[in-house]
Parts: C-alpha cells; structure tokens; sequence
C-alpha cells in the first residue's frame, strides 16, 4: 500500500470511529455551519443548496495589461456558482463550493478562457470539538497580485485540516494544517519566467486561541509556522517563516463586519539561514454599518511576497484603502466610493535600501448600485488607476468602467 493511500485509510477509520459517538454543534464553528445549512435558499431531499450568479467587470479597460504601451479592450466575466450542504445526523456537515466563470475579451482573444474555482470540505460536528478536512482547486487565467501585470494561468491545489476544541462558551482553541501547490504557466515571450521563479510547494502549521468577547466579537491570537520549497532549486528561495498575530473577528451579522489581524513575521532562507524578512505584517479588513444610510470601510494590508523578478525574492506589498456607502431613496439605491494606496517595497538584504526599488499606486473608484433584492444589487463602478515607478521612470495610468452584481447590499 503506497503511503498516500495509507494516510488516507487512515483520516477514513478516524472518521467511522467518531461518526458514531452522540454529539450536536456547540462550538461557534459548528453554529456557523449549521447556520449557512439552514438559511439555503433551496432544499432538494436532503440538500440544502445555496445557488449564485456570478457576473463582474462587464465593461471597458483603458489599460488591460497596466503598463506604459496601453492596450484597450471590452471584456466580461460571467458563470454561476453554488454552495452546496449535505448534513448527516446532525453531527457531519459535508459542504461543496463550485463555480465555473467565463472571461471574454472582445479584441484580445488570448485572453478568453474558462476558470474554474472548486473547494470540498467535510465537517465533523461534536458538542466540544470540530473537526475539519477540505480541498481547494483553483484553475485560472487572471491578474494574480499587484506585481504581475499580465493575466497567467495559475493553478492553485490545497488540502487543508483544523481541529477545534471549545471547552467552554468564553475560549477556544485551534490546530490548522495547510500544503498548497502553485503552478504557473510558462511564458516565453514575457519579460520573466512565472513558472521558474515562481512554482512552489507551501506546508502551513498554526495555533491559534479565541476568546469570546461578545456573541458577534472574538478575539485571538494566532502562532504561524510556514516551509516554502520551491520546484526550481537554483532559484535558491526555499525558505522558512515564523509568525505571530493578533486581532478581532467579526460576525457577517452584526454591526461591524470583517477582520483586524495585524503581526510580526521572520522569513529566513532555508539552507543558508539568511534573512529575507523581520517586521510587522496586517491583514485586516473591516465594515462599520455606522446609520442605516451610512456605512464605512477600511482596508490594511501588509504581507510579504514572492517576486517574479530573478534578482528579488520577496516584496513587501502595502495597500491602505478607505471607503464609504450612503443609502438613498429608501435604501434602494447605494453609492460606493473607495480609495486605496498602494506601496511595493523590493528588498536588498531583507531591507528597502537607497537603490531599491519601490512602486506605487493609487485607486479611485466610483459605483452606483440598485437594489433588486434585500441583499442584492446590480450596478456601475467607475475608476482611476495610477501608478508610478521611479527606479525606471515608469508611469502607468489606467480607467476603467464596469458593471457588477453584488450580494452584500
């Protein structure tokens, strides 16, 4: 029996021997779950199935590829999507996200494709405990971070595990494991190799402790540990990283919705222990339904990543973004405005030295929505896009106008 197959018949005895243990969903977790299970809009026998329709950017791109040569384009994206629940004796949750999307450009046909985005997961729901197994596939050809210009084919594979303990209603205590594998696919006549730099295996511990603050606040504090082996071994980016957080998770019901998590995170290269990284990080984002006509929003983002230039490993990625959303007309009109600035950070030696360079940017943007359901609403975004990167005296601009439709209205 190859070892693969053992791990798995493994997780399956695990799985039969506590299948028939009496339990019911007391942890927070598990009330969420069986919360999402129960709000499904449609029931079919035992499925209980919360259908989607996914359709964005619908409009005009002045700029598709972000650079100094400006390529314009009409283009869409659009596909259902669907959640899907399956609970079995009240204590196994089985829950299936699918969401095939078509991207269509009018004038550059290489990049019409199809993307697929895929994510299973099994549940195992206990009076003090939860237990959690899951798989994500991601297969698509889309603008993958701030760095990256052009729209590669990356796929995406995780498996995942988590166990939850909540030994009373006030903490809880929580053990995850994450491996990823990124394959990007290989451009020859681009200015860099995404598929050398960049495929890579990732391995994911951490520990984290909630305390519940509130019936819609918890608080934790999070211990991360990550290996990062990547497929090309002259690239020379194996690496590890340690880390530590901190901050408040928010329920999606209440007043304040999202999450604060803000740390401090070492990244060291892995045969020759040198430093990459050592500094504070944050991932944090945060909405505050302030009046019933009134709702703020703030964006904090400080993480590093890996470069797809030869001579830099990692860059600091900085985004800051502000937003609010008046209501009108009895709420059935809402009107966004969002503002981000961004900060790319190219690292010598583990720090932004003279010479470095550094990229930044800007984001305004502008929508209309209308409401055609309680929470969801179709609208028109409009924005401005600027960039500027001194080491090259590059200088980029980009608008944009796009329709949408949102379900968090």
């Amino acid at each position: 029996m190859r070892k693969k197959e053992l791990r798995i018949s493994i997780i399956l005895i695990f799985i039969l021997a506590f299948a028939t243990a009496e339990s019911k969903a007391n942890t927070w977790k598990g009330n969420d779950l069986v919360y999402l299970w129960r709000t499904a809009a449609w029931k079919i026998g035992p499925f209980h199935i919360r259908p989607a329709l996914i359709v964005n950017n619908v409009g005009y791109d002045s700029n598709v590829y972000y650079g100094p040569e400006p390529v314009k384009d009409y283009s869409f994206t659009a596909g259902p999507a669907v959640d899907i629940y399956l609970a079995i004796r009240k204590k196994i949750m089985v829950q299936i996200y699918e969401s095939p999307q078509y991207v269509y450009f009018n004038k550059l046909a290489k990049e019409r494709t199809w993307n697929n985005y895929f994510q299973g997961e099994i549940h195992f729901l206990f009076n003090k405990w939860l237990f959690s197994l899951g798989s994500r596939l991601a297969d698509a050809k889309e603008k993958w971070n701030s760095e990256i210009d052009i729209r590669p084919r990356r796929k995406e594979e995780r498996f995942y595990a988590s166990f939850l303990w909540q030994p009373s209603k006030k903490s809880s205590f929580s053990l995850g494991y994450a491996g990823t594998k990124y394959d990007y696919e290989t451009l020859k006549d681009e200015r860099y190799n995404l598929a050398e730099w960049l495929n890579r295996k990732e391995i994911y511990l951490n520990c984290t402790w909630y305390f519940q603050m509130t019936f819609k606040t918890r608080f934790f504090l999070e211990g991360g540990y990550g290996v990062y082996t990547f497929d090309n071994p002259s690239a020379m980016r194996d690496s590890k990283s340690l880390g530590l957080y901190g901050g408040f998770e928010f329920s999606p019901l209440a007043r304040i919705r999202g999450r604060l998590r803000l740390g401090y995170r070492f990244v060291k290269e892995q045969k020759s222990g040198a430093q990459y990284l050592k500094g504070f990080v944050g991932d944090s984002n945060v909405q505050v339904r302030l009046l019933r006509t009134l709702s703020l929003r703030g964006l904090y983002r400080r993480l590093e990543q890996f470069s797809a230039w030869e001579t830099n490993t990692y860059f600091i990625e900085n985004i800051t973004g502000l937003g609010a959303s008046l209501y009108v007309l009895r709420q059935k009109i809402r009107i966004d405005y969002d503002y981000r600035f961004g900060r790319n950070s190219y690292l010598i030696a583990g720090k932004v030295q003279a010479g470095s360079r550094v990229d930044k940017y800007d984001i305004h943007s502008l929508g209309v929505y209308f409401r055609v359901k309680s929470t969801v609403g179709i609208g028109v975004t409009a924005g401005l896009w600027k960039r500027e990167i001194k080491i090259w005296d590059w200088k980029d601009e980009r608008n944009f106008v796009s329709a949408n439709v949102t379900y968090n209205f």
